[in-house]
């Protein structure tokens, strides 16, 4: 009788232990890296800030080449639109919880519901009213036009029309394959005055900063560090970026296991 008993009471709890194992468990994901980039973009308030502060300073600066500005030119202020204009973050929530990309990309894209980001809408109505156009150059691809004016004019940004949108159209890659917007900037250039550049990835302002393979590109910045704050603004992203290729040794394909040594070997210590 008392090892029957002992039997029941062996069963019931190795039964409540598994139970238990099972409710606790947490599904793991290739893409759980991005959960505090994700977490800190969505929820902290100095993401905020910094926002706000990009783009009250893009104001000032606005202020001064409208007042100094002796082209004759119409002016314009060049802006990137993922994690500039507009927050992708749940689209990144997705790649959590196992979402393929390229079609949660599309998919994501369609529903033409990313929300504008702190201060930028802001910062675009009162460019408009300032009579400085607003360019849009992304490397959304260009079956993405439709839903990406869609989204913008859904917002309630000013110049998404077609004529204001530049998507990769004009795509070239450069060293580093990295995407270049050299050639979008140059087609603005023709008709108006590039007073300001948004972004939040470096290659949104210049070609010079295409080529991260010296140094993850740090030495490009220090030779135009004069720049920033004056005619180019830097906005926030810890999600992803040009600045990721180089970590990765400009490699395709990396298990996960590849990236997590690279990068701990590329952490700087005492």
């Amino acid at each position: 009788m008392k090892l029957t008993v002992y039997l029941a009471l062996l069963l019931s709890t190795t039964l409540l232990s598994c139970s238990s194992t099972k409710q606790t468990t947490v599904a793991t994901s290739h893409h759980d890296k991005l959960i505090m980039a994700v977490a800190w973009y969505q929820h902290s308030a100095e993401m905020t800030a910094l926002y706000h502060q990009g783009f009250n300073i893009a104001r000032q600066r606005l202020d001064q080449a409208v007042d100094t500005s002796q082209s004759g030119r119409k002016l314009a202020v060049v802006v990137d639109i993922d994690e500039t204009m507009l927050d992708n973050s749940p689209f990144e929530t997705t790649l959590i919880n196992n979402e393929d990309f390229q079609k949660g990309w599309y998919g994501w894209t369609a529903k033409a519901s990313a929300r504008a980001l702190p201060g930028a809408l802001e910062f675009a109505t009162y460019a408009q009213s300032k009579k400085v156009d607003i360019f849009y150059i992304t490397n959304r691809d260009d079956n993405e036009r439709t839903v990406t004016l869609k989204n913008l004019q859904n917002q309630g940004f000013p110049f998404a029309t077609e004529d204001h949108l530049l998507t990769k159209s004009d795509l070239s890659y450069t060293t580093g394959n990295t995407s270049s917007k050299t050639g979008r900037r140059a087609r603005v250039s023709e008709s108006h005055e590039i007073i300001l550049l948004i972004g939040d990835n470096l290659n949104d302002f210049s070609e010079v900063f295409e080529d991260r393979s010296v140094n993850n590109g740090k030495d490009a910045v220090l030779k135009n560090q004069a720049q920033f704050g004056q005619k180019f603004i830097v906005l926030p992203n810890p999600m992803y970026g040009a600045w990721e290729k180089p970590l990765f040794n400009y490699k395709d394909g990396l298990s996960d296991e590849e990236k997590t040594l690279l990068l701990k070997a590329k952490l700087i210590g005492e």
